[in-house]
């Protein structure tokens, strides 16, 4: 493939007699650091001894070891892809990227993460009869593109009834399925489907035995700045707050992927109360986030949004930081059953008032983030989540064997 350029990297000597497992992982929309893909899904492959090649648009000087918990395990391969500029070039990479993935047969698994990727999957599949094809399902895509600005508002039916016939095609074409929540994976036939939540690894978790110690004045937002995240109210709430409080600040730890958000975002840098940081690698996140008053997750109730479980809600509960997250129901049962923080309207005043309720009560505060560290540790943690991933390597080798 034109522009294709490879950068391979090795973890451990292939001097062993048995053949590892091999692996495609493959995107064409995410970047490397992605925390499901690469810090979690690609680590775990390597922790079971497997020879990885990642299929990713990259830049050489932005490849680097998936951890040091890894060095020693498995095989990594990075198989770099050029960065597509806008929509329509990504769409194009995404019909050419089964020809590098062509050129490094055979593979045990395809573990490919995008809808865009379905009809380069499935010319595929219909040659490697003997691999195993794991769609990673991220998003509600019938769903979600119901709430695409770049959609005009009369064609996302359409384009939502053309998402489901896609979705169609992969349900009789593809082995097995991995959706990011419940809701998602109601479309999929279980008997081929493991839910794999966003869980976070525990390094996010606070060292046990620590006391929590939350800076009073002190808010957190961890994730992608977009409009229908809520950002631009959520900047607003607390301009209003700090109308009150005004030693209050605001980090936010995440690149911003609206335009229409940079003067929003620059206007409060500009005014001293918040502080902007486009990415960091998960172990200065977990170690940078620790302390915060308030973590939000103020979404806006696009459909998508509803049902969806955003991997910053239990970082939160990890590091001990409390939330305040959007009142959808699903949120709402997972905070209350928690403890873990509040939700409230993602309204400027309703998350304003939200804020200004919580920083009154430090106590309150100091409760909902041990309950948060509780929870997590009770249930929402990677190392245990991951045991579903390995259910559809183990079906996959039992195929191949069989």
């Amino acid at each position: 493939m034109e522009g294709e350029r490879r950068v391979s990297m090795r973890i451990r000597p292939t001097d062993e007699p048995r053949q590892r497992p091999r692996i495609a992982v493959v995107t064409t929309v995410h970047r490397w650091g992605d925390p499901r893909i690469i810090e979690r899904e690609v680590a775990a492959y390597l922790e079971w001894d497997c020879e990885v090649h990642v299929f990713i648009p990259v830049d050489r000087d932005e490849v680097a070891s998936v951890g040091d918990d890894h060095r020693g395990l498995g095989c990594l391969r990075v198989h770099a892809l050029p960065k597509p500029r806008g929509r329509l070039q990504r769409l194009a990479l995404s019909l050419r990227v089964a020809s590098p993935v062509w050129k490094e047969r055979p593979f045990e698994v395809v573990h490919f993460h995008d809808p865009e990727l379905i009809p380069a999957v499935a010319w595929l599949s219909l040659w490697w009869r003997r691999t195993y094809f794991l769609y990673d399902v991220h998003e509600d895509l019938p769903l979600e593109v119901l709430s695409k600005p770049y959609l005009p508002a009369p064609l996302r039916p359409l384009v939502s009834l053309l998402m489901v016939g896609l979705w169609r095609v992969a349900r009789a074409l593809f082995d097995g399925f991995a959706p990011a929540t419940e809701a998602i994976a109601r479309r999929w036939p279980p008997e081929r489907t493991r839910v794999l939540h966003n869980y976070p690894k525990s390094l996010f978790e606070a060292p046990a035995g620590e006391p929590l110690a939350l800076d009073p004045n002190r808010l957190l937002f961890v994730g992608g700045l977009t409009e229908v995240r809520g950002i631009r109210g959520m900047l607003d709430a607390v301009r209003r707050v700090r109308e009150r409080r005004p030693a209050l600040r605001l980090d936010l730890v995440g690149p911003v992927n609206d335009a229409s958000l940079e003067l929003a975002v620059g206007a409060a840098v500009a005014e001293g109360w918040c502080r902007h940081t486009t990415w960091l690698p998960p172990e200065r996140l977990a170690v940078f986030c620790r302390g915060a008053a308030v973590g939000l997750v103020p979404y806006l109730p696009v459909p998508d949004h509803l049902e969806a479980l955003p991997t910053k809600l239990f970082e939160y509960m990890a590091m001990g930081v409390p939330i305040l997250a959007s009142d959808f129901p699903l949120w709402r049962a997972l905070v209350e059953r928690s403890g873990s923080g509040r939700v409230a309207e993602p309204t400027v005043a309703g998350l304003a008032a939200a804020l200004e309720a919580m920083l009154a009560d430090p106590a309150q505060l100091a409760r909902h983030g041990e309950r948060g560290r509780a929870a997590y540790r009770g249930g929402y943690r990677w190392e245990t989540e991951r045991e579903h991933l390995r259910w559809h390597l183990e079906r996959a080798l039992g195929e191949r064997a069989g």
